[in-house]
């Protein structure tokens, strides 16, 4: 009877753990094996057996993983750089709408260098079959006299920006970045067509991103360096006078040797003058008004006239050829006669040393 009642007891349990626990609990078979290993014991009479212990509570199930995100694609390597790339070629110019000459087979093509620029011949010099070949552009060391008409290319067919002869150096960095490039190999007799961006031009009259369109006819070569022949030169005669040259670059023949003081540094001196260009253009001179010019020996007129005026005498008569370095360069004054870049001859008679209270007069070799 002890034995009956322990076993209902135990499976009174066991039921209300299956019940309540929802498969937490033994199985059957686990509690059949554990009432007979109990009947194996005798109870003690004075305590009722213990109850089984609960089952430790189920685990709170794993928290669920935040999903890992997906890898960004790696980025693409930043490729390297060339050092010296190869500069892609601009657009280029839509031929029937440029001004001035057309171009040989109606084409023009990027300079390798300076691909914002577009270059094509225009007309060619012709040559006679055992006729020397005219002189060309070889280097950047030559200076060159040429035609130069330029446009701005605000519209369909161009506004006419300047149009005049001028003598430029080669490796004047003032013209135009592609400047040497585009007259390379140019030949004298040749006219070139050159088209390029506004930005790489850059002038108070262009229109912003405008391009602009030059026509170069190229006249001569080192042409600034360039002096007539003595008969061929412009005023005076020079007779038998001797060329005479110093170490700056001026030259001078004494047409008429003075037989007067000549100026000292601070003197001040009165003269007439008349100046030509080397081929034979007059731009000034005093004889024109018939009053003389008053030249101040401390500065005021170009190198040239106070170097080609210290070794003068009252009475003489200087023809004075003066390279472009003494006198105007290659900025001459807005408006002037004279281009950039000219050799200026002057014939130049010293009348008399004046007072050093007159004023100096403006003009002449100022």
């Amino acid at each position: 009877m002890h034995r009956f009642q322990t076993t209902l007891l135990l499976l009174a349990g066991t039921s209300f753990l299956l019940i309540g626990c929802d498969k937490a609990a033994p199985s059957s078979a686990t509690a059949a094996s554990t009432a007979a290993s109990e009947s194996n014991t005798e109870p003690s009479t004075t305590s009722a057996p213990e109850p089984a212990s609960a089952p430790e509570p189920a685990a709170d199930p794993a928290p669920t993983p935040e999903p890992t995100p997906e890898p960004e694609p790696a980025s693409e390597p930043t490729p390297e750089v060339a050092s010296d790339p190869e500069p892609a070629p601009s657009k280029g110019p839509i031929i029937a709408h440029l001004p001035g000459g057309v171009p040989l087979n109606e084409t023009m093509k990027p300079l390798k260098d300076h691909p914002e620029y577009w270059v094509a011949d225009i007309s060619v010099a012709e040559v006679a079959e055992g006729e020397a070949p005219p002189a060309a552009i070889t280097d950047d060391t030559q200076a060159v006299s040429i035609t130069m008409t330029a446009w701005n290319m605000h519209g369909d067919h161009g506004h006419l920006l300047l149009s005049r002869e001028m003598v430029i150096p080669l490796d004047d960095k003032m013209v135009f970045p592609g400047w040497q490039e585009a007259l390379s190999g140019q030949r004298v007799g040749d006219t070139r067509k050159i088209w390029a961006s506004s930005k790489t031009v850059p002038s108070q009259q262009m229109a912003q991103g405008a391009p602009v369109v030059f026509d170069i006819a190229l006249m001569g070569v080192d042409q600034f360096i360039t002096v007539p022949a003595p008969a061929e030169l412009p005023g005076d005669p020079v007779g038998e006078a001797e060329l005479q040259k110093s170490d700056s670059g001026l030259q001078w023949y004494d047409v008429v040797v003075g037989e007067g003081a000549s100026p000292a540094a601070d003197d001040r001196v009165k003269v007439h003058y008349s100046g030509w260009l080397v081929n034979g253009t007059p731009f000034d001179s005093s004889k024109n008004s018939g009053v003389p010019f008053t030249v101040d020996m401390r500065g005021g007129v170009i190198p040239g006239w106070l170097e080609g005026l210290k070794t003068m005498k009252v009475g003489g008569t200087r023809k004075l050829i003066i390279p472009q370095q003494l006198a105007y360069g290659w900025n001459p004054r807005p408006g002037s006669p004279i281009p950039p870049g000219a050799t200026l001859i002057f014939d130049v008679e010293m009348l008399e040393i004046v007072d050093e209270d007159a004023p100096a007069d403006s003009g002449g070799g100022k």
